[in-house]
């Protein structure tokens, strides 16, 4: 999922202990009505991808109660609001119409170039590539090889991107293209982790993009096999590898809120009723270098959403159906919901949920401010509405730590070195986010405090780097936020 980090600033300065007024997402907005493009009834959309809060690119499929109907068709806004579509099929005039699509992803942010990774029910792979907004798809790649299977694409921005595919030849089949999808190049064997054993393969979609960073997972046909999770800072020109032993035979989803913190979760699924019997979460605090279980928990504040999930701007959100549901099914089974641990979870909306087709499927989201907008999707009716659903309102804490914010300090303040003391005081935990923005709403300084600095209590915050000026600081706990006017002189 393609992060596009739109940093709008932080809402206010600490002039006073006083709550900040909320500002919370919700209810989600369907955009998709009767009458605008060409959307056509009974689709699900099962991907999704927001290039800014008024473009996004989804991938669809026709549904059917009884028959796996292939992922090959699209759409895309249309008009300034985003609020209007185009839909169509994903093909190139020599493509294999038997291929079914694994995600699109905008060429920057664009809502007439994309990019659609293509893959195979027997294998093989193909890239297509679109610049009017997919009424035509030019082939650029094809996944040759007899035991090649694309996973998934994604670009970083309007010229480089990375595809990734199944081992061939002894190693992840992985390209890069520097030119906006134009052409590819194979990444070199030497810049890849050796696969384990022939088990080890990729999953579809199981990606997650922030910046030049991206993760992706590994799985196994072995489902009582470790899995690894592979990572590249560059782009996709190099790669490292974690083993992941909480997580046995695959990665259904994963997700980060940050450089270092991330979760990753897969589920157990009776082989004879279909029903999701267990949830396996985990955790990572060192950008997926290691991880450990977590639980995740429902409450009367809210539940985890089992269907996607995404990261975004020191907060986890999940959408879709939850785990145990009831039997039947009632409304608060579906939803979408936000965390900042990935263990306690707050409920953004299911109100009406059934009655609104809010069984999203898939999300994605942009920072603004301290919070996300984006899209989700879903479903559309018999009249073909529904299926897009926009928030253009800042998710955010609702509530001041006021705890916090009285024991918080910082000194010297002015301070002509840029080098600051914060005194953190003693009801604050490990694991709170801090981040640094300048006037004009720009993160400067962005960490996770650790165990060590919150215990110490206090700790140097470095902006000896940065022009003089006025910063905010700000600290997010699962309480709220505490924030503090800066100065250098």
């Amino acid at each position: 999922m393609k992060k596009t980090l739109l940093f709008m600033g932080l809402l206010g300065f600490a002039a006073s202990a006083r709550a900040q007024t909320p500002i919370v997402m919700g209810p989600w907005t369907q955009v998709n009505t009767v009458g605008y493009g060409t959307f056509a009834p009974g689709y699900d959309v099962v991907n999704i991808a927001t290039a800014s809060p008024t473009i996004c690119w989804a991938l669809t499929e026709e549904y059917s109660a009884t028959t796996n109907t292939p992922a090959n068709t699209y759409l895309v806004t249309n008009n300034a609001a985003g609020t209007q579509f185009d839909f169509g099929p994903i093909s190139a005039p020599t493509g294999n119409q038997a291929y079914e699509t694994a995600n699109i992803a905008p060429v920057g942010v664009s809502a007439t170039t994309a990019i659609a990774g293509n893959y195979g029910a027997n294998g093989g792979g193909e890239i297509l590539r679109t610049t009017n907004a997919g009424a035509s798809w030019t082939k650029v790649l094809t996944f040759a090889n007899s035991s090649s299977f694309l996973d998934f694409v994604h670009m970083f921005n309007s010229l480089d991107g990375v595809a990734v595919g199944d081992p061939t030849l002894g190693y992840f089949e992985i390209y890069t293209t520097s030119n906006g999808g134009v052409s590819w190049t194979r990444v070199p064997q030497a810049n890849i982790p050796p696969v384990l054993n022939t088990r080890e393969y990729g999953l579809v979609r199981s990606f997650f993009a922030q910046g030049n960073t991206i993760w992706f997972a590994g799985a196994s046909s072995q489902a009582t096999d470790p899995v690894r999770i592979f990572k590249s800072t560059d782009k996709g020109v190099t790669w490292t590898a974690s083993p992941v032993t909480a997580l046995l035979g695959s990665v259904h989803r994963l997700a980060f809120k940050d450089a270092s913190n991330g979760i990753a979760y897969n589920y157990d699924v009776d082989a004879t009723t279909g029903a999701v019997t267990a949830i396996h979460m985990i955790s990572t605090s060192n950008g997926g270098a290691t991880w450990s279980p977590i639980t995740p928990v429902n409450s009367a504040a809210g539940s985890f959403y089992r269907t996607d999930i995404d990261g975004v701007n020191g907060a986890y959100y999940s959408v879709g159906v939850r785990f145990p549901r009831a039997s039947p099914s009632v409304i608060a089974d579906f939803g979408s919901s936000y965390s900042t641990d990935g263990i306690n979870w707050r409920n953004i909306t299911n109100i009406n949920a059934l009655a609104n087709n809010q069984i999203f499927l898939t999300l994605d989201l942009i920072a603004s401010g301290t919070g996300a907008v984006g899209y989700a999707g879903s479903f559309t009716d018999g009249q073909g509405a529904g299926g897009v659903y926009q928030s253009n309102r800042v998710i955010t804490s609702t509530t001041r730590d006021v705890a916090l914010q009285s024991e918080l300090g910082v000194y010297p303040n002015p301070s002509a070195s840029g080098i600051f003391t914060v005194d953190l005081g003693s009801s604050l935990k490990a694991g709170a986010q801090l981040t640094v923005t300048d006037a004009l709403g720009r993160q400067v300084k962005s960490q996770v405090l650790n165990a060590t600095t919150v215990g110490a209590k206090k700790f140097n915050l470095d902006l000896s780097g940065e022009k003089t000026g006025i910063y905010t600081l700000q600290i997010r706990t699962d309480n709220g936020i505490a924030t503090q006017k800066v100065v250098i002189e």
